[in-house]
């Protein structure tokens, strides 16, 4: 991903107090403990690995997530082991540019304030990004311009796609997410979902396909859900981290392609 993202940080805040499809959550947000939060990605284009470390804070306090520096960072290929440097407080990159391959499984680990976090995630082979053009939607008697993605879905079920957008070279908030189980093997032509801004004349899209593994898909299928975001929002759920020991967020390995379109 050319940018680390932490807007799913700020979402998974508020899905503290919401009822997921197994439990319920109970959480104090004036007294809790602070918690962790990685965010971390490994993708196939030539770019060092990143990490970004941070905690939570109570609910009245000012959005200002602290950064938790001095912590050792590593993420391996299962052959070798890449040492990721402090290059800003919270910020953890390997000093090197490398580039994931699709077919691998990368394990992060993190140790931090004396605890230990770990992740391991697949980076499933590449799906063609064909095509992005602009398209109108009716939503409830108004007309929305809306961008289109178009691919090829492989034969075989399992395939998992996130989308992300910057508006003029700022990213939104909006998570879209699939699955090919009832697309299986089609020719996709689907809009991008876009709620949290209004797209207008001359606006510049660019758009990121990913191809995730199914823990991500899972992850942002519910944290989706608990914000109220996107076509899943009516099915509420706790985002479940493919970490372990207890911290927040994800680690991500996926294939990374980008296209961009002037709304007309």
């Amino acid at each position: 991903m050319k940018k680390h993202i932490n807007y799913s940080f700020f979402l998974l805040i508020s899905a503290f107090a919401l009822t997921s499809c197994e439990e319920v959550i109970d959480v104090d947000l004036n007294t809790t403990d602070p918690k962790i939060v990685i965010e971390g990605s490994v993708t196939d284009q030539t770019e060092p690995f990143k990490v970004s470390i941070n905690k939570t804070v109570n609910f009245d306090q000012a959005n200002e997530y602290p950064a938790v520096s001095g912590a050792l960072v590593t993420i391996s290929d299962g052959t070798q082991t890449f040492t990721l440097n402090e290059t800003a407080p919270g910020v953890y990159k390997t000093s090197d540019a490398q580039k994931g391959e699709p077919g691998r499984t990368y394990h992060l680990r993190v140790e931090a304030e004396g605890q230990v976090f770990e992740a391991r995630s697949e980076m499933l082979a590449l799906v063609k990004f064909d095509s992005l053009w602009q398209d109108k939607l009716n939503l409830g008697g108004q007309e929305a311009i809306t961008v289109v993605s178009g691919y090829q879905d492989p034969l075989g079920l399992g395939n998992y796609y996130r989308f992300v957008l910057w508006r003029n070279g700022s990213i939104l908030s909006d998570i879209d997410v699939r699955d090919d189980k009832n697309s299986d093997g089609r020719t996709i032509s689907q809009p991008i979902f876009v709620l949290s801004e209004d797209l207008e004349v001359n606006d510049t899209i660019r758009v990121e396909m990913q191809t995730i593994d199914k823990p991500i898909y899972k992850y942002f299928y519910a944290l989706a859900a608990s914000a109220g975001n996107g076509p899943n929002a009516s099915v509420p759920g706790n985002p479940v981290s493919n970490l372990s020991g207890g911290a927040l967020g994800y680690f991500s390995a996926h294939t990374s392609q980008e296209k961009t379109v002037i709304i007309r």
